[in-house]
């Protein structure tokens, strides 16, 4: 008795682990283009889509003030999705626009330039750039083939340390573990993600197509401007506004308005 219980045991955790794993680490299947027949509207249209870093300190509010103060008016359009890897916000570009986080809505209004923010997810719960690359060429793909400009915003930097710290025991071991197999036990680095995109959008013959606005011109190092962050993964009012500047700098150069 004693034994089936405890091979029981065994069992339903084996199958916890394998799910939890394979919901983790799997990538995204390859969606179908939808049919889309609106056309733009007139005047400058930028679609912002990401993670929790669209939504927070109402981000694109504060972008369409910053562009409006060097004389660029814009209509915004964003969609950001808490807590989500490059995965699920690939996979929210497909969603009908009743279900949660959908930024289909994006895709259909047809803007100029869509900017993605993306990746903090992916390094924070250890992914590797694979997986981060991965699905980030998915996101500019599908931009590209509905003549959307991507502008990627390359990782920001954060707290990945500081971050890995206040992780429960699972989510460390499953972090150490991906390490582990990905990488030789060797923690991947932020600029580790920067490059292997930027490898694959060469690769791929897409470096020409898409925009990298650099991270680093609001800060390359999460030490020394801690001021910028409320916590180790989100920035904080004043990193918002020199965020939102960031941006609005790079849209304004696209526009060639000044």
């Amino acid at each position: 008795m004693k034994k089936n219980i405890v091979l029981s045991i065994v069992l339903l955790t084996g199958a916890f682990c394998f799910v939890y794993f394979w919901n983790k680490y799997a990538y995204a299947g390859e969606e179908d283009y939808f049919s889309s027949n609106t056309k733009p509207e007139q005047g400058l249209q930028i679609g912002i889509i990401g993670d929790s870093w669209v939504v927070r300190q109402n981000l694109d509010s504060l972008l369409s003030r910053k562009i409006s103060d060097q004389g660029v008016h814009a209509e915004i359009y964003s969609s950001g999705n808490p807590g989500a890897k490059t995965k699920r916000i690939y996979e929210n570009l497909f969603k009908e626009d009743d279900e949660e986080f959908s930024s289909k809505k994006v895709i259909e209004k047809k803007p100029d330039y869509c900017i993605v923010i993306a990746g903090v997810n992916d390094a924070a719960t250890h992914l590797g750039p694979d997986f981060y690359t991965h699905h980030m060429m998915m996101i500019i793909k599908t931009l590209l083939h509905y003549n959307i400009k991507p502008v990627v915003v390359s990782m920001p930097e954060f707290g990945v340390e500081e971050d890995f710290k206040n992780k429960n025991v699972l989510s460390g071991l499953s972090n150490k573990g991906a390490e582990l197999v990905l990488n030789g036990g060797t923690a991947f680095k932020i600029q580790d993600y920067r490059n292997a995109l930027l490898k694959d959008l060469k690769h791929n013959g897409l470096d020409q197509k898409v925009v990298i606005l650099n991270f680093d011109e609001v800060t390359k190092d999460y030490e020394k401007d801690r001021n910028l962050f409320g916590d180790p993964l989100h920035l904080n009012k004043l990193g918002y506004q020199k965020f939102s500047e960031f941006l609005a700098k790079g849209i304004v150069n696209l526009t060639g308005k000044r």
